[in-house]
């Protein structure tokens, strides 16, 4: 009995109750994100713990130590990569699955220096649009276009950065939101492109003629914005509208890709300050860096079957997710049932990010500098 007796205490100490915060916190950062956002609604003492400063930094340390990133939720299922700039600590906390950044049922149609572009109704309507800002919460209403049409509509979005004045912010964002009707299937040598101008507060209508034809893609109907520009993949080339000066040119993709798996599972964004495409056939991953106006440099390319597990390559629906904007040797891949993966192509290093099964990435990158504004700033809606 006493036997008996000495065991029962010991089982009792060894209860999870009892353990140091030290333990604790060894424990917490080595549990996934779902899960420690839960463990949160546990006691008073756990949220004091995951919720300290020092606990999230060694927290996104040890569960992104490859890719210094994190995954937010932009939507109930809609996930979006998040960097904090190198050797710059993380100053927000890290969001959980419950609190998304966008309320709602909106789609998310564009991202650019901290803004979001929503819709009610991106692809057939483009209607009810909005601008969020999700650091002060607030919306800006964008009034709908007359005559709109049930088709399908090319969305871009892009804002300038926010500008210096005397050490302080100015208080109105420079933001352009383009809408293109197209028909997805027929090349098009005239284009139709609504504008909408934040400082004008009003739509403006142009028409633009192509010597060579341009053809839309149903499933990549919203653009990369990168210095100034609107980078909309087609089914054959890119097309380019900088809605500030109205210019428009198009871009071949490289030569040694085929222009629909690209469309499908490749991507297009910004990496060390230059625009990159990445295109994923197979296994065979390949990273191009554009040089000049129309040229594209290979600067990545590797064999995926013996990195990555088998289950993962053997998906057909993987595809490039994103990139790293200050490490352009990291790439992220996805796909729906597994996940997402890390990549640095120069170590040929990959890591799996647990706990995004079942979720969409979206196409959008965002700094964590854009929502970190200095105390002495503020935002103003712009009516």
């Amino acid at each position: 009995m006493a036997h008996n007796i000495s065991l029962a205490k010991l089982s009792s100490r060894c209860d999870i109750k009892y353990l140091s915060d030290d333990l604790l916190h060894q424990i917490f950062i080595r549990v996934p994100l779902r899960s420690i956002v839960a463990c949160k609604c546990v006691s008073n003492g756990w949220l004091a713990l995951i919720s300290s400063p020092n606990f999230i930094k060694q927290f996104t340390s040890h569960q992104y130590s490859l890719l210094k990133s994190i995954l937010i939720f932009v939507t109930p299922h809609e996930l979006i990569l998040a960097f904090s700039q190198q050797n710059q600590p993380l100053e927000i906390p890290i969001p959980s699955p419950l609190d998304m950044i966008i309320k709602g049922t909106g789609s998310i149609c564009g991202c650019s220096n901290g803004l979001f572009l929503c819709s009610k109704n991106r692809d057939t309507c483009a209607t009810g649009c909005y601008v969020y800002d999700p650091l002060v919460k607030e919306c800006i209403h964008i009034p709908d276009l007359w005559a709109r049409r049930e088709n399908r509509y090319a969305v871009g979005f892009v804002c300038k950065p926010k500008q210096m004045v005397s050490n302080r912010y100015w208080d109105q964002r420079d933001f352009h939101v383009v809408i293109i009707e197209t028909t997805c299937v027929e090349r098009m040598f005239d284009i139709k492109v609504d504008i909408f101008s934040s400082k004008k507060g009003q739509w403006e209508h142009i028409f633009m003629y192509f010597l060579d034809s341009f053809t839309f893609c149903p499933h990549r109907l919203l653009s990369c914005s990168y210095s100034g520009g609107l980078y909309f993949m087609g089914k054959t080339n890119i097309f380019v509208f900088n809605p500030y000066t109205t210019g428009r040119y198009t871009i071949d993709y490289p030569l040694e890709v085929d222009s629909t798996n690209i469309t499908s599972f490749g991507f297009l964004g910004i990496s060390c300050g230059s625009l990159r495409i990445a295109d994923i056939r197979q296994n065979d991953l390949r990273v191009w860096k554009l040089v000049g106006k129309n040229h594209w440099d290979l600067v990545h390319r590797i064999d995926l079957s013996t990195k990555l597990p088998q289950k993962f390559c053997a998906n057909y629906q993987k595809s490039v997710g994103g990139f790293h904007p200050y490490d352009g040797d990291i790439v992220y891949l996805h796909s729906y049932a597994d996940g997402v993966f890390v990549c640095n192509l120069r170590d040929e290093k990959f890591e799996v990010v647990p706990g995004y099964e079942k979720t969409n990435l979206s196409p959008f990158q965002l700094e964590i500098s854009d929502l970190v504004l200095p105390q002495e700033s503020r935002v103003i809606t712009i009516n």
